[in-house]
């Protein structure tokens, strides 16, 4: 026989909320705010994958509903994901493709702004990001495609590494992988010249 039918509760909400929440700030860099000083490779990942970082509460709102847009207009749209919420999907191992998974993860990204710093959400998730067969981090993938420590890489490098968040590398790398990964560096690297010509 069944049980009681169990309704959605306001505790027990909040609890997971509480509890999924310190799974994604456990174990993150705290120190990262430390040095405010951007590297190449925190401004080129921020110049492919989340241009107002800085400017928004783990939500964008423009990119929002630029999607939105996309999506009522039956035209190809994306995730709208800002980095806030993919290091939330990261920790968490959020894996279904839901409005309600996703709207979850936007409140724990919003949530996240109370708990870190903007410097210390982009640097734990530069710390832990999926890059590919076996490759966790940016300081691995410099590693494993390069044989060389992050800090070794130049900018073109750099820019390959920021690429392979989108193309991640596979078991078996293939020309078209890399075709693909190049032509994305090669985008992030044309940004990063017009970022560095606004800021001298």
């Amino acid at each position: 026989m069944a049980g009681p039918r169990r309704f959605p509760s306001l505790k027990r909400a909040l609890f997971r909320i509480h509890q999924d929440l310190r799974t994604v700030v456990e174990g993150s860099s705290w120190w990262a705010d430390y040095d405010k000083e951007l590297s190449d490779i925190e401004i080129l990942v921020l110049l492919l994958e989340d241009r107002r970082f800085r400017h928004h509460w783990g939500i964008d709102s423009r990119s929002l509903l630029r999607e939105l847009i996309k999506l009522l207009t039956r035209r190809r749209h994306g995730g709208a994901s800002t980095i806030d919420m993919q290091f939330v999907r990261t920790k968490t191992g959020f894996k279904e493709r839901t409005l309600k998974r996703k709207s979850y993860e936007m409140l724990l990204a919003f949530l996240l702004q109370f708990q870190m710093g903007k410097l210390a959400i982009l640097r734990s998730y530069l710390s832990i990001v999926y890059l590919g067969w076996g490759i966790k981090g940016v300081d691995e993938g410099a590693r494993v495609v390069f044989g060389k420590y992050l800090w070794q890489l130049n900018r073109e490098e750099l820019a390959t590494i920021a690429a392979m968040m989108v193309y991640p590398v596979p078991k078996n790398r293939t020309d078209s992988w890399a075709e693909k990964v190049a032509k994305r560096a090669e985008y992030g690297l044309r940004l990063f010249t017009r970022h560095a010509g606004r800021h001298k």
